[in-house]
C-alpha cells in the first residue's frame, strides 16, 4: 500500500520540470524510513475510506519541509500526523468524516445579511495538502450570488500535549492565521458593514473554542511566530503581529516549544473596566462570538463517539521541541 501511494503520487506530479519532480520523489521516498508507523497509519479506516480518496499526497508530513512547525525533526512530523488521525479516528462518527473529507466541509455557523444581499458562514474542512499549516481548517467565508470568498484561516492539527508544551493527552495545535487576500476587499467590506467594530480572526477562534470545548477541552496551543512554517527574517514584524500578538489579545502564554496555551473561554476584559462608550460595542462584539462557539459546540456534540468530550484517548507521547528564543509574554 505504502509504495502504491508513493507511485500515484509521482504521476500526479510529473507535469513538473525534471529537478523538481525528482526532489518530489526524494522526499516521498522518505516515508521508507518510518514503514511501520505509515502502516500503522494506512491501517487507519479514516485514511483507507476518507484521506487517500481526498489527495494523491497522503504523505504530506513528509513531502513538506516545515510541516506544522519549523525545524520539527522528520521522527516528530511522523508522530504529529499520527495522533493527529488517531484522534480523529476514534473521536468523530462517519458522518463527520464524510463531511470533512469528501463534502468539502462541516458547516458550524451561518449568517444572512438580507439587506445586503451578503451570507457569511464558518466551516471545519480539511486543509490544502498544499499547505503543511495543519490538517484541518477553520474557514470563515462570504458570498453573494457566487463561490465563497475567504476571509479568514485558521489550520490546525490534533497533537499531543507534551509536544505542544502543555499538561494534556490531546490539544489543538494552530499552526496557521490568515487574513483575507487583497482581491477580497468587496467582501470585507461586506463584513464590516454587517459585523461593525469586529474581525474574522476572532470568528475563527470562536469557532475553534467552540470546536474544543464540544470535547473538553480546555485550552489551545498555537504556533510561535519564529516557528511559523512560513516564518522569514524579512517578515518577522508581520508574523509577531499575526500570531505572538493575536495569541496574546487572547490571552496567551508562551510555553517552552513552538507554541503558546491559550486558556478557554480564551481572555475577554470585564465590561465594567471599560469606558463606558466602548461597552455597547464590545457587548455585541461578544454576542456574535458567543453565537459563533456556541453554534460550533453543537454541530461537533453531535458527531462525537464513545463520550469522547469527556476522556480523550491517550496517544503516543512525542518529546518536545525547545526553542532558545522563548521568553516571557509582554
Amino acid at each position: 500500500m505504502v509504495l502504491t501511494l508513493l507511485a500515484r503520487h509521482w504521476l500526479a506530479r510529473r507535469h513538473y520540470p525534471l529537478p523538481s519532480w525528482l526532489a518530489c520523489i526524494a522526499r516521498s521516498l522518505r516515508v521508507l524510513l518510518f514503514r511501520r508507523a505509515h502502516r500503522q497509519l494506512l491501517a487507519l479506516d479514516i485514511h483507507r475510506r476518507y484521506v487517500i480518496r481526498a489527495h494523491d499526497d497522503v504523505f504530506h508530513h513528509l513531502s513538506h519541509r516545515h510541516y506544522l512547525a519549523r525545524g520539527l525533526s522528520l521522527r516528530q512530523r511522523v508522530r504529529c500526523v499520527l495522533a493527529h488521525y488517531r484522534f480523529e479516528e476514534s473521536a468523530f462518527d462517519a458522518g463527520y468524516k464524510r463531511a470533512i473529507y469528501r463534502a468539502g466541509g462541516l458547516p458550524l455557523w451561518t449568517h444572512e445579511d438580507a439587506a445586503r444581499g451578503w451570507r457569511f458562514g464558518i466551516r471545519l474542512e480539511m486543509a490544502p495538502r498544499l499547505s503543511a499549516e495543519g490538517d484541518l481548517t477553520v474557514v470563515m467565508t462570504a458570498d453573494c450570488g457566487a463561490n465563497g470568498i475567504c476571509l479568514h484561516r485558521l489550520s490546525f492539527s490534533w497533537v499531543d500535549g507534551a509536544f505542544a508544551g502543555v499538561q494534556a493527552p490531546v490539544v489543538p495545535f494552530v499552526a496557521r492565521n490568515q487574513g483575507h487576500r487583497l482581491d477580497a476587499g468587496d467582501a470585507f467590506s461586506a463584513f464590516e458593514l454587517a459585523f461593525p467594530h469586529n474581525s474574522p480572526g476572532f470568528f475563527c477562534f470562536a469557532a475553534l473554542q467552540g470546536i474544543a470545548q464540544a470535547l473538553g477541552m480546555p485550552q489551545v496551543a498555537a504556533v510561535k511566530a519564529a516557528w511559523q512554517s512560513a516564518w522569514t527574517p524579512a517578515d518577522a514584524r508581520h508574523f509577531a503581529n499575526a500570531y505572538d500578538g493575536f495569541w496574546e489579545t487572547l490571552g496567551g502564554v508562551p510555553m517552552r516549544g513552538p507554541a503558546y496555551r491559550i486558556a478557554l473561554p480564551f481572555h475577554l476584559k470585564p465590561l465594567a473596566e471599560m469606558p463606558s462608550r466602548r461597552r455597547r460595542r464590545a457587548a455585541q462584539r461578544r454576542t456574535h462570538w458567543q453565537a459563533i462557539g456556541a453554534a460550533a459546540c453543537l454541530t461537533m456534540q453531535r458527531h462525537l463517539v464513545l463520550a469522547q468530550a469527556a476522556k480523550p484517548p491517550s496517544i503516543s507521547r512525542s518529546a518536545p521541541v525547545t526553542n532558545a528564543a522563548s521568553g516571557p509574554a509582554r
